[in-house]
């Protein structure tokens, strides 16, 4: 077998990087974010990564051959490796899968994938085997963000088809750490570890994450700490992949995007307190329940808050989506604390949340991070913003870390009433 991990040679074309960037999947075709510099995220997600990956899920592509799979098996993380060889059965079954789709003279969508490897005797794994050859493929589209952290980007549907914003897998690759899928648990879970041991890195985070939203700017990225870059690399990843999902219903729907930024930028208030008190059903709490499917019915079982608990199960009393799960779920609780947090801002830092309103066109904010998300998220905001507006990034920053060395002040208000 040790013939089958072989090494293969970087795919030269237009949009080939220089061999010292992060590619390890040697995809040929990549994104480059800094190439887009001065122009929204939206508009780059709208005009360029979005086509790139409608074009990919109509076109189809070519399933790698038996040995590069056999190569590449090995350069994703173990969870992505392990889930691939569970559902072919071995590496050998895996392999031999590959070089009989390999063989099939027209391309393969994503959309059809499944049943010709269900066809070919994989029937149980047909899912998790048609996401890992797609990936290992270079069926999807790359995103670069700087040298070392890239997301791929797969199996994302155009929105002309029923549930196609169930569809898409992204992958975060950053420095030591492979190919990834970051679901909304193992993000949240980073990200809280990240915010409560780095804490003095935050601010250039944060810069950085609201420079590319409303720039397209990742200047600084490798200024933040190597944990840091992997959180926002794969937030950007999850990012990259919600904001398609909404930009499907040309934004009338499925506003995941929006939660996403939204509790990672409540992620720098949760840095500051001396224990992690989350709003849950109404109220700022550091005790929580253990998470279930919302269609188990179970004896509910207290746990310590995390940042975990802004993903939640939909509820039982909902039979027809009582299995799904999202950030978004938890959007009454988190939008409430935001609002919490903007008003105590506004009391200690008055000027500073004024001059964030200037910038947004807003006044009175009641919640200026869902005014921000409702800002950077929107079809009708420019895609290129005059030189004040960007003073955003460095602005909502110094709220951000304001809101850091106040949280605790705040969650005593707010738990003593």
């Amino acid at each position: 077998m040790s013939q089958m991990f072989v090494s293969f040679i970087l795919t030269v074309s237009f949009f080939a990087l220089p061999v010292s960037a992060r590619n390890l999947l040697e995809y040929s075709e990549v994104i480059q974010v800094s190439d887009y510099k001065g122009q929204t995220f939206l508009s780059l997600m709208r005009d360029t990564i979005k086509p790139a990956l409608d074009e990919k899920a109509t076109e189809g592509f070519q399933v790698a051959t038996g040995d590069e799979v056999a190569a590449r098996w090995e350069l994703v993380e173990s969870k992505v490796a392990r889930k691939a060889i569970s559902a072919a059965g071995t590496l050998e079954d895996l392999v031999t899968l590959a070089n009989e789709l390999n063989e099939m003279p027209e391309l393969i969508t994503f959309y059809d994938l499944p049943s010709m490897i269900a066809n070919l005797g994989h029937k149980r794994g047909q899912y998790d085997l048609t996401t890992f050859l797609s990936l290992v493929s270079h069926g999807g589209v790359a995103v670069q963000f700087d040298k070392n952290n890239i997301a791929y980007n797969v199996n994302y549907g155009t929105g002309e088809n029923a549930k196609d914003e169930r569809t898409g897998r992204s992958f975060g690759e950053s420095h030591d750490r492979l190919a990834l899928d970051a679901s909304d648990k193992h993000y949240l879970t980073i990200l809280e570890d990240y915010v409560r041991t780095d804490s003095e890195n935050l601010g250039q985070f944060y810069k950085v994450i609201l420079r590319i939203l409303l720039n397209s700017d990742t200047t600084g990225f490798g200024k933040i700490t190597k944990p840091g870059q992997a959180v926002a690399t794969d937030f950007l990843a999850v990012y990259i992949a919600e904001q398609n999902r909404h930009l499907m219903s040309n934004m009338t729907k499925h506003p995941w995007d929006e939660a996403l930024l939204e509790v990672t930028l409540l992620g720098a208030f949760h840095s500051g307190q001396e224990e992690i008190h989350i709003m849950y059903g109404g109220e700022l709490t550091n005790v929580t329940h253990k998470q279930n499917p919302g269609c188990t019915e179970v004896e509910l079982q207290e746990k310590q808050a995390s940042l975990v608990d802004y993903w939640q199960f939909s509820s039982s009393t909902d039979p027809e989506h009582c299995n799904r799960s999202g950030i978004n779920i938890t959007r009454k609780d988190f939008r409430a604390l935001g609002a919490q947090i903007t008003a105590h801002q506004r009391e200690i830092n008055p000027e500073l949340v004024e001059r964030i309103e200037s910038r947004l066109g807003t006044s009175k904010s009641k919640n200026l991070f869902a005014d921000l998300s409702k800002f950077i998220i929107n079809l009708e905001t420019p895609d290129q913003l005059d030189k004040e507006t960007l003073k955003l990034a460095d602005d909502f920053t110094e709220f951000l870390l304001a809101a850091r060395d106040s949280a605790q002040d705040l969650t005593t208000q707010m738990t003593d009433r």
